[in-house]
């Protein structure tokens, strides 16, 4: 599956792997399988081809495991969700999400350690990832580092209200609308079109194409 990286944040690209979440009829499951996840996270370069390969090979070796862990993503992504759906709403997140969460961060950051980086030091995850949910420490990772910084104030969700994607706006004005002008822009633009064109009379319709085919 070809996944769409457009959020902006790695931890909100994860949140919106539940498509059409507002419309229970249409709501899609876009990580069905462990195997999704890996592919999910090598697309949005949180986990290399190489890591995918081992992960796999263990998850073939052990799926109980795998189901669990694939199990607590989905925890995680619905936690995320919910804590950031408050933020966007003025509300308060949840004493029950925050302690979800703190204990996702706390295993996550168990696991960076300090190395050498050029003349300094970088902090970067243990060698041996061949846990299965090692899969969710950079998302763990990525949504500490948003809501505790001033981008926090710059996410918002997709004008389409059939979409709801969420994002950060890192545009210059700040005035993003769309998860992706490319598709839910257009989406909203042809309904404007539509709308607009439905609200004509026959004289004024026959004017509009006309102009068209003149441009």
């Amino acid at each position: 599956m070809e996944f769409q990286i457009i959020a902006g944040e790695l931890c909100l690209d994860f949140v919106n792997t539940l498509d059409n979440r507002f419309a229970p009829e249409r709501r899609k499951e876009l990580l069905p399988t462990y195997q999704d996840l890996t592919d999910w996270a090598v697309q949005a370069g949180a986990l290399s081809p190489l890591q995918r390969t081992a992960l796999l090979r263990e998850a073939g070796t052990h799926p109980k495991e795998a189901g669990q862990a694939l199990g607590k993503a989905v925890e995680l992504r619905e936690c995320l969700y919910r804590i950031i759906s408050n933020i966007l709403r003025n509300r308060r997140a949840s004493v029950e999400d925050l302690v979800a969460f703190n204990s996702f961060r706390g295993d996550a950051f168990s696991n960076l350690q300090l190395k050498t980086a050029g003349s300094g030091f970088d902090l970067d995850w243990k060698e041996d990832r061949s846990r299965l949910d090692s899969i969710l420490w950079p998302i763990v990772r990525s949504a500490s580092d948003l809501l505790t910084s001033p981008d926090l104030g710059h996410v918002h969700e997709c004008g389409m209200p059939s979409c709801r994607w969420i994002f950060v706006d890192h545009s210059k004005n700040h005035r993003r609308r769309w998860c992706d002008m490319k598709i839910c822009g257009n989406r909203a633009k042809a309904r404007k079109f539509y709308r607009r064109q439905k609200s004509l009379t026959g004289d004024e319709k026959r004017f509009v194409a006309d102009g068209q085919k003149q441009g």
